[in-house]
């Protein structure tokens, strides 16, 4: 992956990091800005964050929801990591209501910024466990000159 290269892959997945469970998600449609899909999540929780890119790309910084994590190489040079992530402190949305969610993953090569559409329920609350489950968020990039990467496409799996 470089500056003006053309793209690449970056391949998401959100696991409850106590369950091992992958968090659903819910189709909106376009009832909310910034997304056709809500992620469910709870406050109060840890997240295991994976991140994949193909080919390899080599990331440093990982920010997610007011948090910088460490990304954690699954193995040297293979473009996987790893990140735990603590969401105490972030309230439960009300009824009807969305909450963007800033991630921003950053590396030699460049930088993405992407809103995530999130809803937070309290731990416990059934309403965060219905929906479809999401094994994987799969992001096609493109890398400008300046190193700004933006998502192209999206996919969910």
């Amino acid at each position: 992956m470089t500056k003006g290269n053309g793209g690449f892959q970056l391949i998401l997945s959100f696991k409850n990091a106590e369950n091992n469970e992958n968090v659903v998600f819910k189709q909106d449609g376009q009832r909310f800005g910034t997304s056709q899909r809500t992620l469910k999540l709870f406050s109060n929780a840890k997240y295991k964050i994976h991140i994949k890119a193909k080919p390899g790309g080599d990331f440093h910084n990982l920010h997610c929801g007011g948090s910088d994590l460490e990304l954690i190489p699954d193995a040297p040079d293979s473009g996987e990591y790893t990140a735990l992530w603590n969401t105490t402190g972030i309230d439960p949305n009300k009824k009807g209501e969305r909450q963007d969610l800033l991630f921003i993953l950053s590396g030699p090569a460049g930088s993405l910024r992407k809103q995530l559409q999130t809803k937070f329920y309290n731990r416990g609350d059934s309403h965060a466990e219905w929906g479809h489950k999401l094994e994987q968020l799969i992001w096609s990039c493109a890398v400008d000159a300046t190193g700004a990467i933006s998502v192209v496409d999206e996919q969910s799996l």
